[in-house]
C-alpha cells in the first residue's frame, strides 16, 4: 500500500455502508481515482464539508495494490466551488463538464491536459462566463485532448476546400465537414453555420481560458447538438447531465453577472 498525494477535484461519489463514502476524483497525476473516506458521514468527521463534488483540493490517498478502490487519508480544499451548488443550472452545467471528465478519464493514468480543462471551465463558471458558450468551448477542447478532433478546414473525405460562404455539411461519421461534392454522397450530416464554424475555430486557435467568448443564442443551440451528438458517438454512451440540462434555460443567477 503506497501513499499518494495529487491535486484532486471531486467529480462523483455515492454513500458506502452507514458512515462511509465513495468519492471519485479526477486528479493531476494520476487521472481518475475512486477511494473510500471512511467515516465522511459521521457527525464530527474529519472529512467536515471537504468532499463536496466540484470541489478542489489536495489529495492524499493510499493506493491498495490489485484493486481501483484506494483510502482517502486527507483532502485539503483549495477551492470550494459553493457558487456551482447555489442554482440548479449552474450545478448541471458543472455536472456536464464533471461527467465528461469521469467518462475520459482513465483510471491511474496522469491526465495533466483534462485536469487543467477542467479546473479551468470550474474556475468560469464559478466566476463569471455564459454557460452554454462555456460548455461548447470545453467539448470542443475535450475532443482535441481526446484525439477526436473533427476536421474543419478541409473536406474530411477527398481534403478539397470547403465552400467559401454559408453553411457547412458536418459528416459524424467521417467527423468532419464535407465539401459541395462530398456532401452529396454523405448519408448522415447535421448543418454547421458560419458563425458556429468560426467559434470553434477561434476556440481551438485561442487560449485555454473561457472568458470572453460569445455566439449567438440560435447558432449555440445547433452547436449544441451536433457537439453531443458526436461526443456520444465517440464516447459510446449518453451524457446523462447534459440531457438533463436541455430542460432549464442557462442563464447566470444575479451574483455572477
Amino acid at each position: 500500500m503506497g501513499l499518494r498525494s495529487t491535486e484532486a477535484i471531486v467529480i462523483g461519489g455515492h454513500n458506502l455502508g452507514e458512515a462511509d463514502r465513495i468519492v471519485v476524483f479526477y486528479t493531476r497525476r494520476y487521472g481518475k481515482v475512486r477511494a473510500v473516506a471512511k467515516g465522511a458521514r459521521r457527525i464530527r468527521s474529519r472529512f467536515g464539508g471537504s468532499l463536496e463534488l466540484f470541489t478542489h483540493g489536495r489529495l492524499v490517498y493510499f493506493e491498495k495494490p490489485h484493486t481501483d478502490l484506494h483510502r482517502i487519508s486527507e483532502f485539503g480544499i483549495v477551492e470550494p466551488f459553493r457558487s456551482l451548488r447555489d442554482s440548479l443550472e449552474m450545478l448541471t452545467a458543472a455536472s456536464v463538464v464533471a461527467e465528461l471528465a469521469g467518462i475520459a478519464g482513465v483510471e491511474g493514468e496522469g491526465g495533466e491536459e483534462l485536469f487543467s480543462l477542467l479546473l479551468n471551465a470550474l474556475q468560469t463558471l464559478n466566476r463569471e462566463g455564459e454557460p452554454t458558450i462555456l460548455l461548447r468551448a470545453f467539448e470542443i477542447r475535450l475532443l482535441k485532448i481526446l484525439g477526436y478532433l473533427p476536421e474543419l478546414y478541409k473536406c474530411v473525405r477527398c481534403r478539397g476546400n470547403l465552400p467559401s460562404d454559408g453553411t457547412q455539411s458536418f459528416s459524424l461519421a467521417d467527423a468532419g465537414l464535407l465539401c459541395l461534392l462530398c456532401r452529396k454522397e454523405a448519408i448522415e450530416t447535421m448543418p454547421l453555420s458560419p458563425p458556429a464554424l468560426g467559434f470553434l475555430r477561434g476556440v481551438l486557435q485561442g487560449g485555454t481560458g473561457f472568458s470572453r467568448l460569445s455566439l449567438e443564442p440560435k447558432s449555440a443551440e445547433a452547436l449544441k447538438t451536433l457537439l453531443q451528438t458526436f461526443l456520444e458517438m465517440k464516447l459510446g454512451r449518453k451524457i446523462r447531465s447534459a440531457r438533463f440540462l436541455q430542460a432549464f434555460p442557462l442563464t447566470l443567477p444575479p451574483s455572477l453577472k
